[in-house]
């Protein structure tokens, strides 16, 4: 039983490959997509920058978003970013949801870009249980890579702020991932 489940799973991976490689040779125009939806997602690290528990020099990082595009160059996007930070028997969750204006240049090939937006930041402590949250800013710069007509690999850096009562938490989350039209 084991070895035909393997079997199918093996045949829906070269299926699926082939399809891919047939779709990427095809005589399709190059033009770019003409959806204004776009979604992505990635990983990476999240580098602590001030008023940071020692104990965390790094943490892992998530990022989940969708966007409309208002134009060719200018977009509304909503950002998921759970962030993990760990360390001496500690861990800190950090939810963090943000809306952000992304400017994008339009050029074809490599595409620099620029965000900035307010968000919500949601903590958690653990073991001790201890839940806080906090509103938030984030301003980011990235570079999204061509890969086929909607479709985009990105290398982005942010640079988020967290407004507490007494004191402004900071962190710069590194992420790569990938970017495609709906």
């Amino acid at each position: 039983m084991k070895t035909k489940k393997w079997l199918f799973f093996s045949l829906g991976i070269l299926f699926g490959s082939l399809g891919t490689l047939i779709y990427a040779q095809s005589d399709e125009p190059t033009a770019r997509s003409s959806s204004k939806w776009y979604m992505g997602m990635g990983w990476g690290i999240t580098f602590p920058v001030q008023d940071w528990d020692p104990d965390y020099p790094l943490g892992g990082q998530g990022l989940f978003f969708t966007g409309y595009k208002l134009d060719d160059t200018l977009s509304l996007q909503l950002s998921l970013d759970p962030l993990f930070f760990t360390g001496n028997g500690l861990s800190t969750l950090d939810n963090r949801v943000s809306l952000e204006l992304r400017w994008r240049n339009g050029t074809e090939g490599v595409h620099p870009y620029l965000l900035a937006g307010p968000g919500f930041d949601i903590q958690v402590l653990s073991p001790s249980g201890y839940n806080t949250s906090t509103p938030a800013a984030v301003f980011g710069v990235g570079f999204e890579f061509d890969l086929r007509p909607g479709e985009r690999l990105f290398l982005e850096s942010r640079y988020d702020l967290l407004f507490y009562n007494n004191l402004t938490q900071q962190d710069i989350p590194l992420t790569f991932g990938l970017n495609e039209d709906l």
